[in-house]
């Protein structure tokens, strides 16, 4: 692929903030200079996850992730560094040069990508051509054409194989296809392909960026075998605990009214949404993670859950619930009346209503009290006794100490009950917990860190990257110095000799423009996180600092030499020719160590 100038990546992220791209995909909140937020990219309690506006460059202190604006859509959306420009450079309408792709060198995510789109443009063309087929269901369900458009619906015909012939037709690759399952191969027929969905509603799933991922079906079916709703498997892109429906379309209204309204269907946030309540999104059917729980709570910290009456929904509500409660989230929970989902009621009731309903929703600790005291059976005692113990239980995992107070509280006063008594026993059991936790896992942010895998770091590599990083932070007062001193040969981590070279070889850039360039390079990740993470640490006195890097820096290269050079005169013989050049200049490595030595220790 054509290299882009690098006048044009430098003005393309010149013209974005990156604190206003990182706030599309998590909640940042200012603290000093800089902005912080729990990583998205690592499970971790304490938020470590920083944001430089200033530098503009992000780093993780948890699990090390660093870069800057081009790094994080990288991370967070799985594309090259390419494809990360191009996405910046169609928002800020800065032209690209044109130039052709090389297949081979776009992603494995960037051609899963485009196979989703091609299956969303093939189910949502076919619908409109041969809307008829399904306009009696369509119009039964209120689903109206504008709807349809915004969101893309398809629909896809009772055949085997119409997506897998119109892929053979436009001659594109079945791999992706198969990866992402929306193509099958059969165990019996010779291993024939077949499309996963077929005669069903299709209503594509986004990811945060409006890139399709999957897709939900609704059965047309009278097959009493077919399920009602088929969903896409997991794939690379698509973590279905880490997403959910519709969040793309509603991220933006959940911040403006403060709030989000969890449904659990596909036509229930479209009904919702098409009548104006936008703040919404669907599970989709499945259950409620506690990945849902954080990923919401960028956007907001209040939650109703608006699900059916009936058994499913009301296990729903308490289950999904328990995990958001869990995780500091206020929680109200709307339980419709009885023959009612959101979808029907809205277009029944219309909705005013529906608000009218959603201001009666009970905090969820009380709908869950309320819930235990009409279910449990037994005497007056051993039905108040279960009451409390499961919602002791409930209240263990909470991640807010003072409202678990404040509960215990609640609790004590209802039921009689000492709040110390409460409070011992939810202690004993966390140390239970804590106990089980630390027998079956070790540290998170060890397990899910992205740079957990790191090759070796090779030569003095902790001062060849404070080096880097002194000229990059002192780069005016100290660059002459330095690049008298030091050599690129110096250097033995291949990533960081490259960084230096470069730096070398533009002495006239900016520092700041140095660090973005550098960042650009083609370096090992964990090398551009030490690099990241360093820039923001101060450094006392740098002078003496840079002293001991250097010496530190030709100190292990001399010795390099040395060690390459002994082990070559193991294989000779004095009477070997090389043997004495060799020998040679092995003593002048050890003299050149000795008045190393003596220069730096006397500075």
């Amino acid at each position: 692929m054509q290299k882009i100038p690098d006048h044009i990546i430098d003005r393309i992220r010149d013209s974005v903030d990156i604190v206003e791209v990182v706030s599309r995909y998590i909640s940042l909140k200012k603290q000093g200079k800089n902005y912080k937020s729990s990583c998205p990219f690592h499970t971790e309690k304490t938020p470590s996850f920083t944001v430089s506006p200033d530098k503009q460059i992000f780093y993780c202190f948890g699990c090390g992730a660093g870069g800057n604006v081009f790094n994080f859509l990288m991370r967070y959306e799985k594309v090259t560094f390419i494809e990360a420009v191009q996405k910046l450079a169609a928002e800020t309408g800065i032209e690209l040069p044109k130039y052709k792709v090389d297949e081979q060198q776009v992603s494995e995510y960037e051609k899963l990508y485009r196979a989703h789109q091609f299956a969303a443009d093939e189910y949502y063309n076919y619908l409109k051509d041969h809307f008829d087929e399904i306009k009696e269901y369509l119009d039964k369900r209120g689903v109206q054409q504008k709807t349809i458009d915004f969101f893309k619906i398809g629909y896809v015909p009772n055949e085997w194989d119409y997506l897998y012939n119109r892929i053979n037709q436009e001659k594109m690759s079945i791999e992706p296809f198969i990866q992402s399952g929306l193509i099958l191969t059969s165990e019996k027929e010779s291993r024939k392909k077949y499309d996963r969905f077929r005669q069903r509603i299709i209503f594509p799933i986004h990811n945060l960026s409006g890139r399709i991922v999957a897709f939900g079906g609704r059965t047309l079916s009278a097959d009493p075998n077919s399920p009602k709703y088929l969903n896409s498997p997991e794939s690379p892109i698509y973590n279905k605990s880490q997403m959910l429906y519709g969040l793309y379309f509603s991220k933006d209204w959940i911040r403006q009214e403060e709030s989000a309204i969890f449904v659990e269907g596909y036509m229930d946030f479209i009904q919702l949404f098409q009548n104006g309540i936008k703040n919404i999104v669907a599970t989709s059917g499945t259950a409620l993670t506690e990945e849902h729980a954080k990923l919401i709570k960028r956007y907001t910290r209040n939650v109703f859950l608006c699900y059916d009456a009936d058994e499913a929904g009301i296990n729903a509500a308490l289950r999904g619930g328990q995990i958001l409660f869990e995780n500091d989230l206020e929680v109200r929970v709307l339980i419709l009346p009885e023959n009612e989902d959101p979808d029907s009621y809205v277009q029944k009731n219309g909705p005013p209503a529906f608000y009218a309903l959603l201001n009666e929703a009970n905090e969820y600790f009380h709908f869950k009290n309320e819930y235990l005291e009409n279910s449990l059976k037994g005497t007056d005692i051993s039905k108040r006794s279960k009451v409390v113990e499961e919602l002791i239980t409930t209240l263990v995992n909470h991640k807010d100490p003072v409202k678990q107070n404040m509960y215990v509280n609640l609790l004590a006063q209802r039921y009689g009950l000492q709040e110390n008594t409460l409070m011992e026993e939810i202690r004993k059991r966390q140390k239970i917990l804590r106990s089980r936790e630390r027998r079956t896992t070790s540290i998170d942010t060890v397990n899910t860190s992205p740079l957990a895998e790191v090759k070796p770091m090779t030569g003095a590599w902790s001062a060849e990257k404070d080096i880097i990083i002194i000229l990059l932070k002192y780069y005016k007062e100290l660059k002459n110095l330095i690049f008298s001193l030091v050599e690129a040969d110096d250097f033995l981590n291949e990533d960081f000799r490259r960084a230096y070279q470069f730096i070398q070889d533009n002495p006239s850039t900016q520092s700041q423009e140095l660090l973005h360039h550098i960042l650009a390079l083609d370096i090992d990740e964990h090398s551009l996180s030490l690099l990241t993470g360093d820039i923001f640490q101060d450094i006392e006195n740098p002078d003496k600092y840079l002293n001991d890097c250097i010496k530190k820096l030709k100190l292990t290269r001399y010795q390099r030499d040395i060690d390459m050079l002994r082990s070559n005169l193991k294989t000779m013989s004095p009477q070997d020719a090389d043997y004495q050049s060799t020998l040679k200049k092995m003593n002048d490595s050890l003299r050149q160590i000795q008045e190393l030595r003596k220069v730096f220790d006397t500075k």
